[in-house]
């Protein structure tokens, strides 16, 4: 054979590559051959694509074109609805608060409140209480502001309402969140003359945000001066002519009678001589307008919220509710807790018992165990612990007659961080043994 009728091998090896590339496009839209005995009905499945993890979501929030940053908090809030991703939340919590607020201050009005949501999501989610302060601090005079524009009313509202409960670190705090939104709800109060009338929606979602705010407070830390005119404005209300305003109208005055503290929400109730009479006279009031709005509501739902209400004036006792959660019971028997129940329900939608069995922030403010178990049988173990102490040594009074006022105060204020410091120890003691007999519990 002569060199002519020899094929090179380099050449050979690209000529079979060649045709063989040409094979591989001719099939490449054909179904794949099926051999002797197989069945028929047979598909190809296409292999599913990986999710997206968050990270990528959070780059997509420095994209230029307003889509696509909607397009990322959207999917940001499917997430953390579903999961928690408390770590990565942390390790980044800076990029997701101040890229939230870009989008707050820039964006278009569906941006705007998908960032809202991712905010309040944020609170929700976050455990540093440093982190925490900083959303507190940065969002309340963004939200003050935004609320006087007009826009993304009902999410500013709920966003304020999570933050002030999650992000405050006092009393004086919260307060101040409430009064950004009272001063929203009853202008008059503040003598605002550029004031406008509410929609109902916008009106009851603004009295659920300052009556979650308020299930953070003990009645004895409440101002004296700030809320006096709440019960008058509060019972006038349930004559207005939406319904569901007279609803939250009748829900308000049950936490404010829960909270023990009538005279800092009512200025009449002041006259103590006669605050009694004063308060049962009221409390006939409120029962008399909670029957004509029973006679006159249609809505089952409805029916049932006014009826608990009228409950619980004849009685003083919340009826209370119960949901399952993970094949355990949570159980809730007053106006605070129901309050605070139906708030985060409507904020975190289906994630809520997402949230109740990976959230111990939520855990703890309904006192909720997933992983405990119900004592099926004898008791096993009863625990020997019935109290738990805290020793502390507190001087006696000085003589007041003997100390000048600025005295007096430092007096004041040295026995109460005494009391205050006994007091943080008793509960860590507390948290500790909690945290000891939970270790113990099985699903």
């Amino acid at each position: 054979m002569s060199r002519r009728d020899k094929a090179h091998p380099s050449s050979s090896r690209k000529r079979s590559q060649k045709s063989n590339d040409i094979l591989l496009r001719r099939s490449a839209g054909r179904k794949p051959v099926l051999a002797a005995g197989d069945d028929e009905s047979y598909e190809e499945v296409p292999r599913p694509s990986q999710p997206k993890r968050l990270s990528h979501y959070l780059e997509m929030l420095y994209e230029k074109r307003g889509s696509k940053r909607e397009e990322a908090l959207a999917s940001i809030i499917e997430v953390l609805t579903c999961r928690l991703e408390n770590d990565y939340l942390e390790e980044n919590f800076a990029t997701f608060l101040y890229r939230g607020l870009n989008s707050l201050e820039k964006g278009s009005s569906k941006e705007k409140q998908l960032s809202l949501h991712v905010i309040g999501l944020l609170a929700i989610i976050i455990c540093c209480e440093d982190k925490l302060s900083e959303v507190y601090r940065v969002l309340l005079p963004v939200l003050s502001e935004g609320l006087k524009s007009g826009t993304t009313t009902l999410k500013m509202l709920n966003c304020l309402a999570i933050v002030g409960f999650f992000g405050s670190t006092n009393s004086e705090e919260t307060e101040s969140a409430m009064q950004i939104i009272w001063k929203f709800i009853h202008p008059e109060s503040v003598n605002d003359v550029n004031t406008k009338k509410h929609s109902p929606e916008v009106l009851v979602a603004a009295i659920y945000s300052w009556l979650f705010l308020l299930t953070s407070m003990e009645g004895w830390r409440l101002s004296h001066n700030s809320w006096n005119g709440a019960v008058c404005y509060f019972s006038n209300l349930l004559e207005h002519g939406d319904k569901l305003v007279r609803v939250a109208a009748c829900e308000a005055l049950a936490l404010i009678f829960e909270t023990g503290n009538l005279d800092k929400f009512w200025k009449e109730a002041k006259d103590h001589s006669n605050y009694s009479h004063m308060q049962q006279s009221l409390r006939e009031n409120i029962l008399k307008k909670l029957k004509c709005l029973y006679l006159d509501t249609r809505s089952e739902n409805i029916t049932k919220k006014v009826c608990e209400v009228v409950n619980y004036f004849e009685s003083f006792q919340c009826l209370g509710t119960s949901l399952t959660i993970n094949g355990k019971d949570l159980k809730l028997s007053s106006w605070y807790q129901m309050i605070q129940l139906q708030f985060l329900k409507n904020f975190l939608n289906d994630g809520f018992k997402i949230h109740m069995k990976e959230n111990e922030k939520l855990q703890h403010l309904f006192e909720f165990n997933p992983r405990r178990i119900k004592n099926l049988g004898p008791e096993l173990y009863v625990s020997t612990t019935d109290k738990i102490t805290v020793r502390f040594f507190l001087p006696e009074e000085r003589n007041a007659e003997t100390l000048t006022k600025e005295n007096k105060k430092k007096e004041r204020v040295w026995r109460n961080s005494l009391l205050e410091k006994a007091r943080t120890q008793l509960m860590s003691k507390h948290r500790r043994m909690s945290e000891e007999m939970n270790c113990c519990d099985y699903d």
